[in-house]
């Protein structure tokens, strides 16, 4: 299946065109601070030097496609991908000050991936993706959508007490819980705590849902 990411370039999340993201809703204030904190210490380079420094991108020109997507999702019983998790969260839960939300699909699924780097060429992303049913298919089943995508994986290993059932494999995290089939993907620098910050963005994802923040 081939993903496809809307948009092109990348600038630092200061110069983001505030328009492109859509309002980030119902985070705490806890994870409104400690994001906050986050962006201080990793994007100061008076603290870890210039190099070091990471920055987070945003994605400022448009995909004429993202309306497209978005009126498939409605026909598809997809959630908003913009409801999955917050930008703020992402921040809180990893500690890497990320730009805002890119858009990304496939064909049985849509999310949002957020990406940060640094002068050293590092680079760290987060996206969370939801499964939903294909264009002309049967409706959605999470339970069958999730049991295809974990018998892709060779060496995955289960995360007990996530969802309903949960599977992780060199930062690829898929999820079965409150109603819904899942996936978190990350790419981080070597020895990044990759399997830690997947399955606590996947237990937000999972807040999310149960309270009616994500769908």
């Amino acid at each position: 299946m081939e993903r496809v990411l809307a948009g092109h370039e990348f600038v630092e999340f200061g110069n983001v065109l505030t328009g492109r993201i859509l309002p980030a809703v119902g985070f705490t204030d806890r994870f409104k601070q400690a994001a906050e904190a986050a962006r201080s210490a990793l994007h100061d380079p008076a603290i870890i030097g210039e190099a070091g420094a990471i920055r987070g991108r945003q994605v400022v020109t448009h995909d004429p496609r993202d309306i497209d997507i978005e009126l498939r999702v409605d026909r598809l019983d997809a959630p908003d991908p913009y409801s999955l998790i917050t930008h703020d969260e992402v921040v809180a839960l990893t500690g890497i000050p990320v730009g805002g939300p890119v858009l990304a699909w496939a064909d049985d699924d849509i999310g949002v991936r957020f990406d940060a780097e640094n002068g050293r060429g590092q680079v760290w992303s987060f996206g969370v993706h939801a499964g939903h049913a294909v264009e002309g298919g049967a409706p959605f089943d999470p339970v069958s959508w999730y049991q295809w995508m974990v018998a892709l994986l060779d060496r995955a290993t289960p995360i007990p007490g996530l969802g309903d059932a949960a599977v992780h494999q060199s930062g690829l995290l898929y999820v079965r819980g409150e109603g819904r089939a899942f996936y978190v993907l990350i790419e981080a620098p070597d020895r990044s705590p990759v399997e830690q910050w997947a399955v606590a963005i996947a237990r937000r994802v999972l807040e999310r849902f149960a309270t009616g923040l994500a769908g």
